[in-house]
């Protein structure tokens, strides 16, 4: 099979690899007479650099790629209002990708100067693309890579109504040295609030970072771009009020390599393709930038349309499984972003909790579903019978997870150590020795030593905080919790602090400037809610749970109790209940609970503990997990290397 691909932009050469690996003949034909290096820089996901691997074994150059891991949104006077940890996302010169990509291609398959002109057709089949310059090139499959503006598209299915252009964008790259802490590589974007105007940079290297400043078209007369003095006056005057940070950007900008940027996009089409024609990139679909996904987007377009082509029993059903398969993701972004043009656009209307987070969506994220037993689960964050039950809670989810809905609450452990008298603890040195105890009898990790060398005044602040982390999301907040409870039995880590709770809270995918409002604000009351609800149910052991059925509490348990006694009342309440059979690999129960003791491991999986050792050993020898040693066991941790998936050779 022969794929004509029309456009030689990152779409178009991956495009041409990835149909290349499967043995495909493969021409790319490029409008420009010679490699295109517009456009400063962007943004990657781990989505996008894991098709990029792919060809990293091919060539031995390599390609420069930045990692970015924090977001952070803060208004021109300095108050953050977003700050959220990135997962895989790197920054990456454009033209260092696009001269990666032709590396790999010889004139023979990669053609320039050629500008499309029309198709000539047999039986309605297009069997050939013919250019401006009089050359014919003949193929299988013709896929339209050339844009937004894309010929190939109007040539099937005329021209697209584009949305007006309300945002402009002003892009560059500055010399400013970009990095001072490689752990905290800040994607940092200052926002007006009362006017539609917004200066971000991203590091794309330790000397350079690439900037842009996008402003309500409104806000302008439309002569900024007249010359490279002017773009820069207009820049300085539009950010006369924010931070010095920003100007130090553009002090170190060369303005006549700057450009702007007309944002623009249109509604997701009908289909992606007309008998053996079809589209990718920004020729399928186009998006304005807030989501900073454009690039990605077109990686997996790609990757799509090569698995489809690969595993379909005819080119037409191949098109249609690819326009099924990213219609979803596609709208979702154009959706996405046109909300954030709107919010950008009024900001007065909008707090920070309107923002859709730019970069990130919760691919996970699930509409409720009513399930008929609820559990009422009261903890503190340093109860060590709460963490000594965690492998209990974690089987129930696994195994009854589809018939329970595990409802947390924060019971208030230790207000303070004045006047404090709880049963044998009145003093941190009593809570050592107790932890201690506990770890030995469950054969569970906690280090009591915690409370010699740096005693918590309270559980109260993170308690607050995992209140205040349900506010944002409840499946975080529960994985919040969790991280909690590892920092302080194992790490030794003074979860009462907010610099630790800040550390946890970026783990778990929460924005930590938000956080740290609502722990001063809605969280506390929600906290004292909790504290209200456990007064009038007389709860003052932890755990204390509840089960209820249509919102009638039927019985309760408290202290640890055996997973028996769970099923036992499972079974009771929904004697139809069907339990899951665990049927996880080893690799696969880390994917899920990313951290596991090794106790943990052998409850869930019905293993002894012996063979667990030996199973969590090989994997740790395979460079899967990785684990963390404390004085009364030790902690494994699915490997950052495993997460990323990612070829080291580039």
């Amino acid at each position: 099979m022969k794929a004509v691909i029309l456009g030689g932009g990152i779409a178009g050469l991956t495009m041409g690899l990835l149909l290349r690996k499967e043995n495909w003949d493969v021409v790319i034909s490029e409008r420009s007479a010679s490699m295109v290096n517009q456009g400063h820089a962007f943004l990657m996901s781990a989505d996008g650099l894991s098709i990029l691997s792919e060809f990293a074994k091919e060539q031995s150059s390599t390609l420069h790629k930045q990692n970015v891991n924090l977001f952070s949104l803060k208004r021109p006077n300095g108050d953050e209002e977003i700050r959220i940890k990135l997962d895989g996302w790197h920054c990456m010169k454009r033209v260092d990708l696009i001269s990666h990509l032709y590396s790999f291609f010889s004139n023979k398959n990669l053609k320039m100067g050629r500008v499309f002109s029309h198709f000539l057709y047999e039986n309605n089949v297009a069997i050939a693309a013919v250019f401006e310059n009089g050359e014919i090139e003949y193929g299988d499959i013709f896929i339209g890579a050339d844009g937004s503006n894309s010929k190939v598209r109007e040539s099937l299915f005329g021209k697209v109504n584009f949305t007006p252009v309300a945002v402009h964008e002003i892009v560059g790259i500055s010399k400013k040295r970009a990095i001072d802490d490689p752990e905290k590589v800040v994607f940092q974007k200052y926002q007006s609030k009362i006017k539609g105007l917004a200066f971000g940079f991203i590091p794309a290297s330790c000397k350079e970072s690439v900037w842009f400043m996008q402003y309500d078209v409104k806000l302008a007369s439309g002569d900024e771009g007249k010359s490279p003095e002017a773009l820069q006056k207009f820049c300085y005057d539009m950010l006369t009020d924010f931070p010095d940070e920003v100007r130090a950007v553009l002090d170190a900008n060369d303005f006549s390599t700057s450009y702007i940027w007309k944002t623009r996009d249109f509604d997701t089409l009908p289909t992606f393709h007309k008998e053996n024609v079809v589209l990718i990139g920004d020729a399928a679909h186009l998006a304005v930038p807030f989501t900073s996904a454009g690039t990605t987007n077109a990686l997996l377009d790609a990757k799509t349309l090569t698995k489809t082509l690969i595993n379909s029993s005819s080119i037409e059903q191949a098109f249609d499984t690819y326009y099924q398969e990213r219609y979803s993701d596609l709208t979702n972004h154009l959706e996405q972003g046109r909300l954030l043009k709107t919010i950008f656009l009024e900001p007065k209307k909008h707090s920070e909790r309107g923002y859709i987070l730019p970069l990130v969506t919760d691919k996970d994220k699930k509409e409720p579903v009513n399930k008929p037993l609820k559990i009422t689960y009261f903890t503190d964050p340093i109860c060590s019978t709460c963490w000594v039950i965690q492998p209990v809670l974690r089987k129930l989810k696994l195994e009854y997870g589809d018939y329970i809905d595990i409802q947390y609450h924060m019971g208030g452990l230790l207000p303070s150590w004045k006047n404090y008298d709880r049963g044998i603890i009145k003093n941190p040195l009593d809570a050592a020795k107790h932890w201690e105890e506990v770890s030995k009898e469950h054969k569970t990790p906690l280090d009591g030593d915690i409370w010699i060398e740096d005693p918590l005044h309270s559980s109260y602040p993170p308690s607050i905080a995992f209140k205040a982390a349900q506010i944002q999301s409840n499946d975080k907040a529960v994985s919040f919790l969790r991280r909690l409870q590892e920092m302080i039995f194992i790490e030794k880590r003074n979860i009462s602090k907010w610099p630790e709770i800040e550390k946890a809270a970026l783990t778990c995918g929460l924005d930590s400037a938000l956080l740290l409002k609502d722990i001063n604000g809605k969280g506390l009351a929600l906290f004292n809610e909790d504290l209200d609800y456990a007064k009038k149910l007389k709860v003052t052991t932890f755990p204390t749970i509840l089960f209820s059925i249509d919102n009638e509490i039927k019985t309760s348990i408290t202290g640890l109790q055996p997973y028996e006694k769970f099923e036992e009342i499972i079974r009771k309440f929904i004697p139809n209940v069907t339990k899951n059979n665990i049927q996880l690999s080893p690799e696969s129960l880390f994917q899920r609970f990313n951290n596991m003791t090794v106790t943990e491991y052998a409850f869930i999986s019905d293993c002894s503990v012996e063979e667990s050792n030996l199973i969590l050993n090989d994997l740790y020898h395979q460079g899967k997990i990785e684990k963390h040693d404390s004085k009364n066991g030790m902690m494994w941790t699915y490997s950052i290397k495993s997460k990323k998936k990612i070829s080291s050779v580039w």
